[in-house]
């Protein structure tokens, strides 16, 4: 019996066009809410609508700003979308990147003959299809996991936060117990989103963290680093969330304690006062020029002062005449105030 079903249109409505490539080889795999907010930005480029907050699109398509960001974030791992941050962290620009070029890049790369060195470089940025998680589910002690990790994020897990777990497991190699660590850490901090934790476990690998106690002793180190610029400001209480935020942005970027310090230090020469707003500045400046060491912040002083040298001085401009100062001004002694006081008086 033919189960085939006939497909007609006699729809003269406009139309938003998606790209067969995405249907047949990302929209399977995708969680529904991932294909919405994509098929929506679509939608709006069709019409040139470039403008549009995260709210926005999480009322439009009946969903909270979380799963729009978790959207986002799925969409640029695939390759689909790349994202700019501004300097607090806020999303500020999203770009449609060309699906075909993007697929053939994937494929050329998944083909292509891997030596030890290539695998050395790529261990901090495997990835995982379907079918390879999948496998790794079947493993019971990987099932308890995630049952776990379920109960810390307090919600089913995306399939973006399944394969998280099966790269901290299986490509990082974590204990159960220092993932169970990883999450609770970064939940405590209000920091629960993919991408920071898969940040964080990344250094933890690079440092050799491979145990809670050793987690323990590293983090509370980090803590410390917070007090370290606290005191640069010339504070001595904890940092406050909105003044972790700024410190996190800071670290984020890639810039280490001293640093940070050295512009919290420049902040208080120039203003007399400590404010993460102006430091934020200077570290912003400072990224954007590509200045990442204390020794490239003395050759850019250098520079500054030379530059600064070698400019000719400004002579004072002299005031324009106008209707008020054109005729020559006069000078009077105390005698010719005195005499006009006499004056008024009678």
């Amino acid at each position: 019996m033919d189960n085939s079903i006939v497909i007609r249109n006699e729809s003269d409505l406009a139309y938003t066009q998606v790209a067969n490539l995405f249907i047949d080889e990302y929209m399977p795999q995708a969680n529904g809410s991932y294909v919405k907010v994509y098929l929506l930005i679509l939608r709006m480029l069709s019409e040139s609508k470039t403008d549009i907050s995260v709210s926005e699109i999480a009322d439009i398509l009946w969903l909270t700003e979380n799963d729009v960001i978790r959207s986002f974030k799925y969409w640029q791992k695939a390759g689909l979308l790349d994202i700019r941050f501004s300097s607090d962290g806020t999303i500020r620009e999203l770009t449609i990147n060309n699906l075909s070029a993007t697929h053939d890049n994937h494929t050329d790369n998944a083909c292509a003959p891997r030596t030890e060195t290539d695998n050395t470089a790529d261990i901090y940025s495997r990835t995982y299809n379907p079918s390879e998680i999948a496998k790794i589910a079947k493993d019971k002690v990987f099932s308890w996991v995630v049952t776990i990790v379920e109960r810390y994020m307090e919600q089913p897990l995306s399939p973006s936060d399944v394969e998280l777990v099966v790269y901290l497991y299986d490509n990082l190699k974590f204990s159960p117990d220092l993932i169970f660590h990883l999450y609770e850490y970064c939940i405590s901090r209000s920091k629960n989103t993919s991408r920071y934790i898969q940040k964080v476990a990344i250094d933890w690998a690079k440092n050799n963290i491979d145990t809670v106690e050793k987690a323990k002793q590293y983090t509370a180190r980090f803590d410390a680093d917070y007090m370290d610029i606290m005191r640069a400001f010339g504070l001595t209480k904890a940092p406050a969330p909105a003044q972790k935020k700024y410190i996190d942005t800071w670290i984020f970027l890639g810039f280490d304690i001293d640093m940070i310090k050295e512009a919290c230090g420049r902040t208080i020469l120039a203003i007399n006062e400590p404010s993460f707003k102006y430091a934020n500045g200077i570290l912003e400046k400072w990224h954007n020029a590509g200045i990442k060491t204390l020794d490239d912040v003395k050759a850019a002083d250098k520079l500054h002062d030379s530059s600064a040298n070698n400019t000719p001085k400004r002579t004072k401009a002299l005031p324009k005449k106008n209707s008020f100062n054109s005729y020559e001004q006069r000078s009077y002694t105390k005698e010719d105030y005195a005499a006009l006081e006499q004056l008024l008086n009678r």
